[in-house]
């Protein structure tokens, strides 16, 4: 006996018989059957629950490549499904994302922009505060007289003081004249004029010393008269002198180079010892 695989001509699916014509399980065309005399013969071998039997056989076959065909055709569907659910979370995801770097980028902007102007509004009070110092510090220059400095008695003892313990100081060697004699320092340096020197950009206090020395071989003295300079003084809120006394002597061409100093007290102030737009106001003392 020999067993045929027989498929649809048409599209080439299962073929199930059915009484004397074949159906197609996947096309549904029908064929009649066209036996030959072998086929006559071998049906007539085939008994009815033989015909059963196969009929079965055909129709789980049938059933089975069906079940495989809805599975394939599920999974693909679910394969769809799962790629799209995929992209949309994806999507979702990067949305989010951008989303969350958006709102992110956004603050730190608002951020630096509120620190650039806490720090924009410190700089503009400071560079007010500072005009307004620099305006108070003109007003004060411009405000000093020789009056406030005679009736700040305070400040002009300590500057006094000051002004002598620097040229004390400064003096604490012998001098030696042309013929080789030492003359030395006799007693404290001692004050004899004042001056308020003002320029539009500081006030400035020029005490005139009278330092006396005397030779060691005889009585005889010499007077030399120093200028001291206390610089940057001006009023407080208060109506005094603000100063930290810091002293120095200033000195022009006159100047006695062997003595350290001038052959009287009017030298200092003729000589070109202070700026040329300077105005001096005498202080009494």
């Amino acid at each position: 006996m020999r067993l045929t695989n027989i498929d649809c001509p048409q599209c080439a699916g299962q073929l199930n018989q059915q009484g004397d014509r074949f159906y197609c399980t996947s096309c549904g065309s029908a064929f009649n059957i066209d036996y030959d005399e072998a086929d006559v013969e071998y049906a007539k071998l085939v008994t009815e629950p033989e015909r059963t039997r196969l009929l079965l056989e055909n129709n789980r076959i049938l059933l089975e490549k069906n079940e495989e065909l809805r599975k394939k055709f599920i999974t693909g569907e679910r394969r769809k499904e799962i790629v799209q659910e995929i992209k949309k979370q994806g999507i979702t995801f990067a949305g989010a994302w951008v989303y969350a770097l958006i709102i992110g980028g956004m603050s730190t902007l608002l951020c630096i922009i509120a620190v650039a102007a806490i720090f924009f509004s410190a700089w503009k009070n400071a560079e007010a505060d500072s005009a307004k110092r620099e305006q108070a510090r003109i007003e004060s220059i411009e405000k000093l007289s020789a009056a406030d400095i005679e009736n700040d008695k305070n400040f002009l003892e300590n500057a006094i003081a000051g002004g002598i313990a620097l040229e004390a100081a400064k003096r604490d060697r012998p001098v030696k004249d042309d013929d080789g004699d030492e003359a030395y320092v006799e007693g404290d340096p001692v004050p004899v004029t004042c001056r308020l020197m003002k320029t539009d950009k500081s006030n400035s206090l020029c005490i005139v010393y009278k330092i006396t020395y005397k030779y060691s071989e005889d009585d005889i003295t010499k007077d030399i008269y120093d200028c001291i300079v206390i610089d940057d003084i001006s009023l407080d809120e208060t109506g005094h002198i603000k100063s930290d006394y810091d002293c120095d002597r200033v000195s022009g061409d006159g100047k006695d180079d062997e003595w350290n100093g001038y052959e009287d007290a009017d030298g200092v102030f003729e000589d070109n010892t202070f700026p040329e737009d300077c105005k001096l106001f005498r202080v009494d003392i």
